[in-house]
């Protein structure tokens, strides 16, 4: 029997952007931000360990996103202390870590790392303010105090990767629903997996992909727009908040996704030119934040609308072209607009399951463990990886005795020494067919 661990990951930081997913896009209408960063990261803190570079990791997660937005962060000190309050901001962009009264009131539970305040105009999506407030005293659920830090102790969060996340709220960015994503909603403490947890320093190709949509230039990209209905006792309906990704078919690799508005529409800007599989997948459990707070805005007649469906490849070969828009629109039909019975939640190594990416190096071998409903109908037959460079030993998958819990598998995967850097979706297919996805839960983001 294998000795298997949940390792718990931090609840979702939180920000005051729009809880459905927008036809409007919220940005900074300038190429130059203010960022002010206050006295108190320089302070000694509880929640940051001794000795930790903060000011270089502000610096850091500021010129990962500069570099693909073409912003420039203006950054100062400051004396300031809290936050804006949520019914006034006072135009300073601030970063903080001190326990202001304000601040603390964002963390009532103390599980978050940090939160994102943001201010925008509600006519024209314009930010005129953002403020970063890094927990001063993160805890554990069973009260055990936890610090950042910047040099990979285990049993700390990484404080580098939390500030790269909440950057990203600045700039108007929403939680990503790629597993490997900075901006994915969880983060995991160093020592998941046995591991250092810093994989969320480096964006992703979904990140870049978020980012340039906003801020970037679209010129020799193209655009990927559609609708995704579901037949519904006869009816056709918009499916509202559905993940929609696309993947490189040379690499395999999660280019960029987005989320259905409440019409059903979606639109991925800033598509290099080449050849992707299009996917979509129903969002269900605790970290789908999206489609709950969605959900919660919408009329009663439209949350009835809200169905569960089953994850589909809408289309195998989606060919991208420079200035043009390519459509491509899907009809859920049975038994595709049917709730999921397959449904994987969690993922690991090591011993270990969490909602944060396994890393992986090229030329390496490694034993992924799943667990969620009806993994235990999967065959080795059924368990596939989005890219040719990663493949699955079939004979390896094994169910796992772990009492308490909903079933897991486990079975081994071998990258290929020239796999290039990426985020990797798990293919799962149930013995009825059906089939399920973990979107970016293997990532190789460097060679070395």
């Amino acid at each position: 029997m294998a000795l298997l661990a949940f390792v718990v990951s931090s609840l979702p930081s939180s920000f005051d952007l729009p809880a459905a997913p927008q036809e409007r896009q919220i940005k900074w209408p300038t190429k130059t931000i203010q960022i002010a960063l206050s006295t108190s990261l320089l302070s000694p803190s509880p929640g940051i360990k001794a000795d930790s570079d903060v000011v270089g990791a502000v610096q850091r997660a500021l010129n990962s996103w500069s570099t693909i937005t073409n912003i420039a962060f203006v950054v100062s000190s400051s004396k300031t202390q809290s936050i804006s309050p949520s019914h006034s901001g006072d135009g300073i962009n601030l970063i903080t870590v001190a326990p202001a009264s304000e601040n603390l009131a964002l963390f009532g539970e103390a599980k978050s790392t940090a939160r994102t305040r943001v201010f925008y105009d509600t006519e024209t999506g314009e930010i005129t303010e953002a403020d970063i407030a890094i927990n001063p005293y993160p805890y554990s659920d069973d009260g055990t105090p936890i610090q950042f830090s910047t040099d990979g102790t285990f049993g700390t969060y990484d404080l580098e990767s939390t500030l790269a996340h909440e950057i990203g709220h600045l700039l108007g960015l929403n939680h990503s629903h790629v597993i490997a994503a900075t901006m994915q909603a969880s983060q995991g403490l160093n020592g998941t997996y046995g591991l250092p947890a810093l994989t969320g320093r480096t964006l992703g190709d979904a990140d870049i992909a978020a980012a340039r949509n906003l801020y970037g230039s679209r010129e020799k990209a193209g655009t990927i727009e559609g609708r995704i209905l579901d037949s519904i006792d006869g009816n056709l309906l918009p499916a509202n908040a559905a993940h929609v990704w696309i993947e490189d078919l040379p690499a395999g690799r999660v280019i960029a996704s987005t989320l259905t508005t409440a019409n059903g529409r979606f639109i991925i800007n800033g598509v290099p030119p080449g050849s992707y599989r299009a996917l979509a997948e129903y969002l269900d459990g605790p970290a789908d934040e999206a489609v709950a707070l969605t959900a919660a805005a919408m009329d009663h007649d439209s949350r009835a609308r809200q169905r569960a469906f089953r994850s589909v490849e809408i289309r195998s070969r989606v060919r991208v072209i420079p200035d043009k828009v390519t459509a491509l629109n899907y009809v859920l039909v049975p038994p595709q607009n049917s709730p999921p019975t397959l449904n994987p939640r969690f993922i690991g190594t090591n011993g270990e399951l969490s909602t944060v990416p396994v890393p992986a190096r090229a030329g390496t071998k490694l034993t992924i463990y799943v667990s969620g409903e009806g993994v235990d109908q999967v065959p080795g037959t059924g368990l596939v990886m989005s890219s040719p460079f990663i493949t699955v030993d079939p004979a390896s998958l094994t169910l796992q005795q772990f009492p308490g819990s909903t079933p897991v598998i486990s079975f081994d995967v071998t990258v290929a020494p020239n796999a290039p850097p990426g985020d990797y979706s798990i293919r799962l297919q149930s013995n009825s067919g059906e089939t399920a996805y973990l979107v970016g839960g293997i990532t190789l983001r460097s060679k070395s």
